[in-house]
């Protein structure tokens, strides 16, 4: 009894608490309480859940993954998180995709200050998820993933924008069209984002390129030009005889085409207006206001 006192004695506070085994959490996230799963998360922390992500079960690994974006710490393991996407379990993968978008969309210039975050852990997550981003051997749903993530860190984490802006030469469209659509806001993205307008033969990529470029375009001409004004007056011939095209083609998302339209306003010509002006009397309603705010007759 002496010894075990002892041993109680010089045993750290709360060593003694046994936390949740991972059929614990297995089982809460198959109940799909979202309370409880947090609660099951927060006990265990980012740390132990990204190595059951890593080294359990397959049960477990999703179920991990699951867990991840519930806890406040979860953005510590994000670096290593970005590595999953790579796994060869394709169900890991998926869902380590997944998991790390949401963590980084969580990762906003207000909560690294709150939480004192490392300067050196969004930078190695944005390396990480843009290596993964850019292995062609993925499948391009995770590398799409992973480029969206990347973005999601600018606020955070210097980007490699010029791998970013490499992307919008890939061979699958549906990963240059992540890639357009996560340089808007690029410090380097205008050049590359107008060169895919052009030579893009694919609509949606060169859409996507499009509303990039021209969705800060204010609807009013301000009285002194801000940079979203002077990139659209930038635009060489080809890329506005494309930005019209793109703006009649029905075929196109609706957001896209609500975006680009703003840089038909900028150093009007005639055939920009006479895009507008069709667009102005025909549904949707929402591109028809849109093109009125815009000068369309």
């Amino acid at each position: 009894m002496n010894a075990l006192f002892v041993v109680l004695l010089l045993t750290p506070p709360g060593a003694l608490v046994k936390l949740p085994a991972p059929a614990d959490l297995v089982t809460a996230v198959r109940g799909g309480d979202d309370v409880e799963i947090e609660r099951v998360a927060a006990r265990l922390g980012a740390v132990r859940l990204e190595a059951w992500a890593e080294h359990g079960k397959p049960p477990e690994r999703l179920a991990a993954l699951r867990a991840l974006p519930l806890v406040e710490d979860a953005w510590s393991v994000l670096p290593d998180l970005a590595k999953l996407v790579g796994d060869p379990d394709d169900e890991v993968a998926a869902h380590a995709a997944d998991t790390a978008l949401r963590i980084a969309e969580s990762m906003t210039p207000e909560r690294k200050a709150l939480d004192e975050m490392p300067a050196d852990v969004p930078t190695r997550a944005a390396r990480e998820l843009m290596a993964m981003a850019g292995k062609t051997t993925l499948k391009p749903a995770l590398r799409v993933s992973t480029i969206e993530a990347a973005a999601a860190l600018r606020g955070v984490a210097r980007l490699d924008e010029k791998a970013l802006a490499a992307l919008l030469g890939d061979g699958d469209a549906s990963v240059r069209r992540a890639a357009a659509e996560a340089l808007a806001g690029s410090p380097i993205g205008d050049k590359p984002l107008a060169e895919a307008l052009v030579k893009d033969s694919v609509p949606t990529v060169a859409a996507a390129a499009a509303a990039a470029l021209c969705r800060d375009v204010p609807v009013v001409t301000p009285s002194k030009p801000g940079a979203a004004e002077l990139r659209a007056a930038r635009l060489p011939p080809p890329a506005r005889e494309r930005l019209r095209a793109l703006a009649l083609d029905e075929s196109l998302s609706l957001a896209d085409r609500l975006d680009l339209v703003g840089c038909l306003r900028v150093g009007k010509k005639d055939a920009d207006q006479k895009v507008l002006d069709e667009l102005a009397r025909k549904p949707p309603d929402s591109l028809r206001r849109r093109a009125r705010s815009l000068g369309g007759r």
